[in-house]
């Protein structure tokens, strides 16, 4: 059994999300919610908070300790949440920009990149023991490094496993304090490897590095194998090459690491300006999900008959990219508007009106007109005004909620049963499109609920509108 050195033993560890299962859902749910409660004091925010987490799916039963664990994990390991000094909560950058965008992949990017031993996520007195033993690490960083190397060593994909990241790499201060070189580290779990050496891979132990992993595999950085080794997702060169290239730290502990003695005040101090730090700076351009590339994951990973459709599918785009060269593929809006017009097209066609097929267009953004699509019913030529909105994630989630603008509310109600939404979602599972005809007619009725946020947040259920087939 493997053990690192007594010297050397060090145990990084960080609070952990109970909604593990249900990660993806919970944080588009949560990121809407603190939005919805935006600026309050911190007694007022945590009572608002509390109530968001009760309502969510499953939470209705559970114990008010469960309750406040959720609270607690959500404010501080995400970053979901920032804190003033002078006593208010606020929703973090993060937070509206997974609202408004519903990119997951590139939320979790935002995460990894920023995430470090000691942080603000930990409590004063973990990041005072830290600071004490010199810790300081980056564990995306030196984990994509790591496989960088191994690939290049073993001239073949080389993976790790969640319990040689917590021994090789998370517990030993030759790493997390050090700085050991990848290779060197590499050389280790190479030779323990030929030599059939074996790790405590109990729970309790393996967890947190293992968090660290499934976070960067839903943060599209790495791939999950059926042999329990993460693999890095080599086509993402760029966004890789900005984790490795990266020195950046926390710099309000930089000068604490010179001080000969280190307070818990010292520490307490630095706690709110964490929050910030991690919200700030945020590579939006870079870390945005490439549609295209999960969209051909999926295309590798379903059925047959799922995988034809998801390849028609691909291959109509990219036809459309090379006819008007406009589709982004890091753009959500754009590819799923994309993905709209292809359905319209064909179902207008299906009802021979090829003459109306040949119309469908998008708006462009300047004319503001609260809808993204002007097609047709096809069984006449009246208007079918559609505004697209899509979510990307790594694993197929089940969301019901998205944000409209005033002036998409405001058309919608201009509009009523002219207006459409069509709701994409988007995995690394496939594609589905759920069509919700004359929302402020299905809110009037009570078929879904509105709350007003720069513009209106709606939550809709099956009674809303219809799952349809997406046709390609």
């Amino acid at each position: 059994m493997y053990t690192v050195p007594e010297q050397y033993s060090v145990r990084l560890h960080h609070c952990r999300p109970r909604f593990k299962n249900d990660r993806e859902d919970v944080l588009l749910y949560m990121a809407s919610e603190i939005c919805l409660i935006g600026k309050k004091t911190k007694k007022e925010f945590a009572s608002e908070l509390l109530i968001a987490i009760k309502n969510f799916r499953g939470n209705g039963t559970k114990a008010v300790k469960t309750l406040n664990n959720w609270r607690t994990e959500i404010t501080t390991l995400l970053g979901l949440v920032e804190f003033t000094n002078d006593g208010y909560c606020k929703p973090s950058r993060m937070a509206e920009l997974l609202s408004e965008k519903q990119d997951l992949i590139e939320f979790f990017r935002f995460f990894c990149f920023k995430f470090q031993y000691p942080g603000g996520h930990l409590k004063p007195d973990r990041t005072l023991y830290l600071i004490a033993k010199g810790v300081k690490f980056k564990p995306v960083k030196y984990i994509l490094k790591l496989l960088l190397e191994g690939n290049k060593i073993t001239k073949k994909n080389f993976g790790l496993s969640k319990a040689e990241a917590t021994h090789c790499i998370f517990n030993d201060l030759r790493v997390v304090r050090d700085q050991q070189a990848p290779t060197k580290t590499l050389d280790l779990i190479m030779k323990n490897r030929a030599q059939g050496v074996e790790y405590d891979c109990n729970g309790d132990v393996i967890r947190y590095a293992g968090d660290i992993l499934d976070y960067m595999e839903l943060a599209n950085l790495v791939s999950y194998k059926l042999n329990g080794r993460y693999y890095i997702k080599t086509n993402e060169v760029e966004v890789i090459n900005s984790f490795i290239d990266s020195n950046e730290y926390f710099p309000l502990y930089e000068p604490l690491y010179n001080l000969d003695t280190v307070s818990l005040e010292d520490i307490k101090h630095t706690q709110n300006e964490w929050f910030t730090y991690v919200n700030e700076n945020l590579n939006e351009t870079l870390f945005k999900s490439d549609i295209m590339q999960v969209l051909q994951e999926a295309n590798d990973s379903v059925d047959q008959a799922d995988s034809e459709f998801i390849e028609s599918l691909l291959i109509s785009i990219r036809k459309k990219q090379e006819i008007k060269g406009k589709v982004k593929t890091k753009e959500i809006g754009d590819v799923g508007e994309s993905i709209a017009i292809l359905h319209e097209q064909i179902r207008l066609t299906n009802l021979n009106r090829e003459d109306l097929a040949k119309k469908v267009v998008k708006l462009p953004e300047m004319f503001s007109a609260g809808y993204d699509i002007n097609s047709f019913e096809g069984i006449s030529e009246i208007k079918r005004l559609i505004e697209v909105k899509t979510t990307i994630s790594k694993n197929k989630i089940n969301i019901n909620r998205f944000h409209m603008t005033p002036n998409e509310w405001g058309a919608a109600e201009t509009f009523k049963d002219a207006y459409y939404i069509y709701r994409l979602m988007i995995s690394s599972s496939g594609v589905n499109l759920f069509v919700i005809k004359n929302p402020v007619g299905q809110y009037k009725t009570d078929n879904l609920s509105m709350t007003p946020r720069n513009g209106v947040d709606i939550t809709y259920s099956n009674d809303s509108g219809k799952l349809k087939e997406l046709l390609i």
